[in-house]
């Protein structure tokens, strides 16, 4: 015959106590809402939207309250975007984010080709706007189904090349007054 359980041990810090069971089958609300957080993990879903509207539809639990600055979300998108793009978070289908811009991290609007069918991307939430995460400064990356790839012209900050790192850039390149590029020792820097 077994013997009911009528309380189980728990720690908090460095101190163990006794708590009835009911306390803990009363407040697993407080648990699930804390598993489904956003901010707590990576979430990644597909997107179910199509060219330039990203739509993201995430399980119950998830609230607007759980979408605040610095939330991060990753998706496969649905289909290659052909200028500014939206994104929308749903929980099983009900909109609690509407339709928010997506930019880069320069600021700029997501232009033609930037996210391409069936690529996985990162957000972060600013506050007000969804970042795109990971592009650079202004966006620079493979475009057009990754068959090309496309830099900046113009170099406004200071940069130096980690040790173990080539780079290579299509010029002219303008660096601007005040700015340096560091080729580091035994790293090269091509322009074509």
């Amino acid at each position: 015959m077994t013997k009911p359980v009528s309380s189980v041990p728990y720690s908090f810090a460095s101190q163990t106590s006794t708590i009835p069971l009911s306390y803990l089958d009363t407040d697993f609300g407080a648990l699930v809402t804390d598993l489904n957080d956003l901010n707590n993990y990576s979430n990644y879903v597909a997107d179910t939207g199509s060219a330039n509207v990203i739509v993201l539809n995430y399980p119950a639990g998830i609230s607007t309250s759980t979408i605040a600055t610095g939330c991060q979300l990753q998706f496969v998108v649905a289909a290659t975007n052909t200028g500014a793009t939206t994104v929308t978070v749903q929980v099983n289908g009900t909109t609690i984010l509407a339709a928010t811009a997506l930019i880069l991290e320069s600021g700029s609007a997501l232009s033609s080709g930037t996210l391409v069918v069936g690529s996985i991307y990162g957000i972060i939430y600013n506050g007000s706007k969804w970042v795109l995460t990971g592009t650079g400064a202004t966006g620079t990356g493979a475009v057009a189904s990754g068959a090309i790839y496309i830099n900046a012209q113009n170099i406004s900050t200071n940069y130096t090349f980690p040790t173990g790192y080539n780079g290579e850039s299509v010029g002219p390149i303008t660096i601007a007054s005040g700015n340096t590029v560091t080729v580091t020792t035994g790293c090269r820097w091509v322009i074509l």
